[in-house]
């Protein structure tokens, strides 16, 4: 598979472009995707929700008006005192005229309502009187056979009792399905009770309170119903379930808080709205098929997947020409680039503005001018190289002799007898021949230390009895790698900085011990130490913190920094020197290297 690295930079604009402009077009689109499909659906249960409470209000409106002529039956003074002398004759002729009355007043308060089916008048004794429209047969005969009579015990703490959907014949072969409001009626003004009250109300009047408007999608596409919280169907819309005693539907929602939400119902997923009518304590309940907000969602995802397919199409055709028109000018100048690498410096850019392409022309003809330029130049510094090879060579010779004047001297010294002559001349011949070669080169801490010996020699020579010097240094550590040079500097530091003043009793002490992986290198003495100030400064120029010229020209703070900048150039930022000290305490310097072991390199000296 070809590498990121291998493409064209025209071709690696045009796959970011594209890519970016892609992701940004897609995260849009499902942003706008999940926020139309949740106002759909929000949308569909408010106008759910609307249509649920106006067709409960306008139920509980209806009973209410059959409430209120419940009320004017019992109120009428002919029924009730029929009702009286139902009771105190017992003849029979005298019984069919107050039949006759009771009739004729029911029928008066039946007709003028289209939907009223029938009204019973149950007396206490198992008479039933009754009128109906349309021709239909009495249906009940006696009190005790009524399915609510039971409940009459209850009815003087409640109005009114309301029955679910029974069937009813309205003559010949046609049958209409009702509901049955029952109460009491009651002497006036004793309120004990005369008579039961029974009407029939066609179901159809359901019908009359939920029009449903062709032009709205979902009045089309919805369900509605009147349940009771047992489960009973009082109305179904399409007259399906209109009297079931089992809807199907889950009766918990009638039970809980909600008042909307989503259920499964005859294996199908519908969105729900409720109310529950306070009044008749029967639930309107409307259900709209989730295939229907379905639809609406793929309507809108094809549009969103249009809109995506233009916008990456014109994303793609931008992306491409805008990478074309900016690789076009580094093209040429590839171009030309190639044919100077064939040797040929002719070639320029033309210049044109000054944006950043006509930058880099200029720069790109500069940079050839500068080539044909320094060509020119080339024989006169091969020249300048050739005598400075000559001086690097008298520069060599000259500590050379003074290594092999120094071995002369010592062999004199010790041909007449003045051997600390000698010694000191030996001493410092072996100094002038570590010094000479491989400064870069790592070495055994045991040649730092025989260094640091021969010059503790020359010194103990020259300074006396002033101080002591010891070194604790490990056998098991004398082949560590160290860089040459790193630690006698700080020995000659403590004797110049640290003991210069001291007439008697200094001490100078190396230590060196492993720590892990590290390998540390302690030189302390007990000298007169460093001030704050100037310890702060020094620890800024060891960290490269600090310039040069802002310590004094003492040679302590250019000492140090030299050598932990080998260390850190060598051994990486990890590794370096740490100074450590107090006024009129004494000073150490603390240097870490990688602990590794010395190996020789074929071919080294030794």
């Amino acid at each position: 598979m070809k590498s990121w690295n291998n493409y064209l930079l025209k071709s690696k604009m045009f796959i970011v472009f594209s890519a970016v402009s892609l992701f940004i077009v897609m995260l849009t689109c499902i942003i706008f995707y999940y926020k139309n499909v949740s106002d759909i659906k929000n949308q569909t249960l408010s106008l759910s929700d609307t249509i649920t409470r106006q067709f409960s209000r306008t139920f509980e409106l209806y009973m209410q008006d059959v409430e209120k002529l419940s009320v004017s039956i019992i109120g009428d003074p002919i029924i009730q005192q029929s009702l009286i002398d139902h009771y105190r004759v017992t003849d029979s002729v005298a019984q069919n005229e107050i039949e006759l009355t009771i009739n004729k007043r029911l029928f008066t308060h039946l007709q003028p309502r289209p939907q009223l089916q029938s009204i019973y008048i149950f007396t206490t004794d198992d008479i039933a009187y009754f009128v109906s429209k349309g021709g239909g047969p009495k249906v009940s005969f006696k009190l005790r056979e009524e399915n609510w009579y039971e409940k009459r015990l209850e009815m003087p703490g409640i109005k009114f009792l309301l029955q679910p959907v029974t069937t009813e014949s309205t003559g010949g072969e046609h049958e209409a399905k009702v509901i049955s409001f029952v109460r009491n009626i009651n002497r006036i003004p004793y309120r004990d009770v005369l008579a039961y009250m029974k009407i029939n109300i066609n179901v159809n009047v359901f019908k009359d309170m939920l029009v449903n408007s062709d032009s709205n999608e979902i009045e089309r596409n919805m369900r509605a119903f009147i349940i009771t919280d047992e489960g009973s169907v009082i109305y179904d819309d399409r007259n399906e379930l209109t009297g079931s005693e089992d809807s199907g539907i889950d009766l918990s929602i009638f039970q809980g808080s909600g008042q909307s939400g989503e259920l499964i119902w005859n294996g199908e997923n519908y969105l729900y709205t409720m109310s529950k009518s306070s009044y008749t304590k029967w639930n309107t309940l409307i259900l709209i098929p989730s295939e229907f907000l379905l639809k609406k969602q793929q309507h809108t995802a094809y549009i969103l997947i249009l809109v995506g397919l233009l916008a990456m199409g014109l994303i793609a055709f931008v992306s491409y020409t805008l990478s074309y028109q900016i690789t076009l000018p580094l093209r040429n100048l590839m171009k030309k680039m190639a044919r100077v690498e064939q040797g040929d410096l002719s070639q320029r850019m033309e210049v044109a503005g000054n944006n950043e392409f006509s930058r880099l022309s200029r720069i790109y003809n500069r940079m050839l001018d500068s080539i044909t330029r320094l060509i020119g130049e080339v024989y006169t510094s091969k020249l300048a190289e050739k005598n400075a090879q000559i001086s690097a060579l008298q520069a060599q010779i000259n500590p050379h002799f003074l290594y092999n004047t120094l071995n002369i001297m010592k062999s004199i010294s010790r041909v007449r007898g003045i051997e600390e002559v000698a010694e000191m001349a030996e001493s410092l011949a072996e100094l002038f021949k570590y010094s000479m070669k491989n400064l870069q080169r790592p070495i055994p801490l045991r040649d730092e230390m025989d260094h640091i010996s021969h010059y503790m020699n020359i010194q103990q020579h020259r300074f006396g009895s002033r101080f002591e010097f010891s070194m604790d240094v490990p056998e098991a550590l004398q082949d560590a790698s160290i860089l040459k040079l790193t630690v006698q500097p700080l020995i000659e530091n403590a004797i110049v900085h640290g003991l210069g003043k001291v007439k008697s009793g200094g001490r100078i002490v190396i230590a060196v011990r492993r720590l892990g992986d590290d390998l540390i290198i302690e030189v302390s003495d007990n000298g007169c130490g460093i001030e704050e100030e100037r310890l702060h400064m020094l620890r800024k120029r060891i960290m490269g913190i600090q310039a040069a010229d802002v310590l004094e020209e003492d040679g302590l703070g250019i000492g140090l920094s030299n050598i932990a900048l080998r260390i850190k150039l060598f051994h990486g930022v990890k590794y370096g020197a740490e100074l450590i000290s107090a006024n009129g305490r004494g000073t150490t310097v603390r240097l870490t290297f990688p602990y590794e072991r010395f190996v020789k390199v074929k071919g080294e000296a030794g």
